[in-house]
This record gives C-alpha cells, structure tokens and sequence, in this order.
C-alpha cells in the first residue's frame, strides 16, 4: 500500500515539474510575443508614405521576450538593439530575467546606438529609430 502510494505522490511530483512559461511583465504585456515587419515609412517630394516590404519565404520578425528583451527569428537576441525602449510614452528598462545566449551574427554588425519608440495599436506596432536623422519608421504585424 506505502508502494502504492509513494508512486501516486511521484507521479503528481514529475506533473508539476514540466517547463512553465513566463508572464509576460505588466509594463510590455500588450506587446509581448512575435511581430512580423510589414513596411518601412518613406519621404517622397516631402509626403510620408508606408512602402510595403516584399513578401518573402522567410520574412523578417522580431519577438519581445517575456521581460522585454528583443529576440531575432532564431530566438536568439537581436543585434543593435537598445537598452531601453519608449513604448506609448512609457519608458521601459530591459533587464533580462534569464540567461541571454550570444549571437553570433552581432560580431559581425557594427551598431550605432539607437533610441526606440514604440507605439503599439491593438495588433499593429510602429518603431522609430528617434536619434538617426531622418528618424526611421518601420510597422509590423502580430504573429
């Protein structure tokens, strides 16, 4: 009966110790999980008009990690990618909760810094690049 038992509360214990995923923090919950990059904002004659990006086999995404880090399609951290970021207004500090692994891929890019804005609408997220002249514009997609 004791063996019994004892397998019962082993298999209870092995149920409970599967991977859980992280909550998303409360400050980048809205924006938490993958975006799809859907057009790059472009100044023509001095009029500001969204230039859809070509659809591809392997478009480009960006996935905002549970406590706001910013991974590339590989799950991997994206290169040149700031410290902090504004999200409506709101400034938001990255501090990462789990171990980050390196990308390769960032040895070979040569970053300027660059400050974020985010503005997120419902499934539809506009970056601006705040400190390059002109400022740059891309919009994406939820996943």
């Amino acid at each position: 009966m004791k063996s019994v038992f004892a397998i019962f509360i082993l298999g209870l214990l092995l149920l409970n110790c599967k991977d859980k995923e992280s909550e998303p923090l409360p400050a980048i919950k809205d924006i938490y999980g993958t975006w799809r990059l859907e057009a790059y904002e472009r100044t023509a004659n001095g009029e500001k008009t969204w230039e859809l990006v070509p659809v591809s086999e392997q478009p480009y995404e960006i996935t905002f990690r549970f406590d706001g880090v910013i991974l590339n399609d590989k799950g991997l951290p994206a290169c040149c990618t700031p410290d902090s970021y504004k999200l409506n207004g709101v400034l938001f500090k990255i501090e990462p909760k789990e171990k980050l692994e390196q990308n390769p891929q960032c040895n070979l890019v040569d970053c300027i810094s660059s400050k974020w804005e985010i503005e997120q609408n419902d499934d539809e997220l506009i970056i601006s690049l705040i400190d390059t002249s002109p400022v740059r514009r891309s919009r994406y997609v939820r996943q």
